[in-house]
């Protein structure tokens, strides 16, 4: 890969404050930055990395959203 067409070979998947995604066209790999922090994956393994991090999402809303309260019987 050449380091000058790098950036020029990725395509931007999503972004956000916290983070971007991008795809390498040239060897189909995916870039993860976080802050000054990044990954480079292989696809398969951002895909588990991302169903991983879904599930512990919608674990996280299900511990931070309260249960229903329950009406007293009149």
């Amino acid at each position: 890969m050449n380091a000058d067409n790098d950036v020029a070979d990725r395509q931007i998947l999503a972004r956000c404050a916290v983070c971007q995604v991008e795809r390498c066209v040239e060897c189909d790999t995916v870039h993860l930055h976080i802050g000054h922090t990044s990954l480079r994956l292989t696809m398969a393994a951002f895909l588990s990395l991302s169903t991983t991090l879904i599930e512990a999402a919608q674990e996280a809303n299900r511990a931070v959203v309260p249960a229903t309260p329950h009406r007293a019987a009149n």
